[in-house]
């Protein structure tokens, strides 16, 4: 266990097994969220299909993360199904060098996705217990913020060197470079501890009932309807910026504008959340959002404004992500961490994300890609109103209150 430290220590040190862990993990996605849809073109899957691949991927975390949580929770096993869920992942992902079309892809991407779905709620649960063993609570958001900032900067390396390898050597190379790194996920996770910490008895919550709270209902509706308005920018923004001419390594340029930018907020976000608090972030993240998917639906071939929407992703998901996760560590601490962290990703990416996909598609195909984006605007406005009740709500509500 890491030893208490006083409040006057200065700001503690991250857990260099848990950045290697977030790293290696987003790393892998550096690989796979701005060049999976590529190479599924490559492979002959038409715009649809691709959507239906990765509108699924987002469906596996409707019930795999809630599986993987309750597990741990009431097992006590989180490092033990972390460790093996990472190699299962990796070794799914082999097969998809197996010769095939839609049918094949859609089932290996299903059980990938299935096992990586334990991935970040018990990773985030680790972190979590992790940030209790540290007496001074007021670097909690900055110790987090600087372990997501290592994954940060494993996703810009991935999607920068990974762009000019594919431009060099043919996209066909995606898979054997994302094999690489699931393995490397596969051992960050082997090398992860757990940091036991007693849990307080007044600490204890009942997820039922927390779930009941309409506070907490309003709260996970708007994290919902941010990852819906991510739905079209995940499985389609490559394809969009292809098909405006842009070229592979100027595609991962711009997937890497906003992720620089979030990594500056990550390493400072702790001034930001002592300063406003989580509510207010959150209430800039959605009207931000508005904005920056309104430019990338009608203004994406002027790449200035293109450059202006990507690093506003820095609000849209860097800011709005932290918030989340911070609320969520709070109203579920304890032996319910997994399992709250768990509905975060069920509610946000398992239903929002799904849906957001799967409209994505349809208005893709139906009307046109800007109609997909101006989607994601509408989302993220309603996703604002839906904050404004939450926040309203928190107010009334004695303890445990957001800082």
């Amino acid at each position: 266990m890491t030893p208490a430290r006083r409040a006057d220590d200065g700001p503690p040190p991250i857990d260099t097994r848990l950045g290697l862990l977030f790293a290696a993990y987003f790393a892998t996605a550096g690989v796979l969220a701005p060049y999976l849809p590529l190479y599924l073109q490559h492979r002959g899957l038409s715009a649809v299909e691709i959507g239906i691949v990765l509108a699924m991927g987002q469906a596996m975390r409707l019930a795999g993360p809630g599986l993987w949580g309750w597990l741990a929770d009431r097992r006590g096993h989180r490092l033990l199904i972390l460790r093996w869920t990472a190699l299962a992942a990796c070794l799914s992902f082999a097969t998809i060098f197996v010769p095939g079309g839609f049918v094949l892809l859609f089932t290996v991407m299903l059980f990938v996705n299935f096992f990586m779905t334990a991935q970040m709620p018990l990773g985030e649960a680790i972190t979590a217990s992790y940030l209790r063993t540290d007496a001074a609570a007021p670097h909690a958001a900055r110790l987090y913020g600087r372990l997501r900032a290592c994954g940060s900067i494993g996703f810009i390396v991935l999607v920068l060197a990974a762009g000019v390898l594919f431009d060099v050597a043919g996209i066909e190379w995606q898979p054997v470079l994302t094999l690489g790194l699931f393995a490397l996920a596969a051992w960050a996770a082997f090398r992860v501890r757990e940091h036991a910490v007693p849990e307080p008895a007044h600490a204890r919550v009942s997820v039922r009932s927390r779930l009941a709270e309409p506070r907490v209902q309003w709260f996970f509706l708007s994290v919902a309807l941010m990852v819906f308005a991510h739905g079209a920018l995940y499985t389609y923004l490559s394809l969009y910026l292809a098909q405006l001419g842009y070229s592979t390594t100027a595609i991962g340029v711009f997937w890497v504008v906003g992720v620089v930018v979030e990594i500056a907020f990550f390493y400072t976000q702790g001034r930001f959340f002592r300063r406003f608090g989580a509510f207010a972030l959150l209430n800039v993240a959605f009207l931000l959002a508005v904005l920056r998917f309104f430019l990338i639906a009608e203004f994406a071939h002027w790449w200035v404004l293109l450059f202006i929407a990507q690093v506003l992703h820095a609000a849209t998901f860097a800011v709005h992500h932290s918030a989340s996760i911070l609320t969520v560590q709070q109203w579920f601490p304890g032996a319910a961490a997994a399992r709250g962290q768990a509905l975060y990703v069920s509610i946000g990416y398992g239903l929002g994300g799904t849906a957001g996909s799967l409209l994505a598609a349809w208005l893709w195909s139906a009307v046109g890609p800007s109609a997909a984006f101006l989607s994601s605007s509408a989302a993220a406005a309603l996703g604002w109103w839906a904050v404004q009740r939450a926040r309203a709500l928190d107010a009334r509500t004695p303890q445990p209150a957001l800082a």
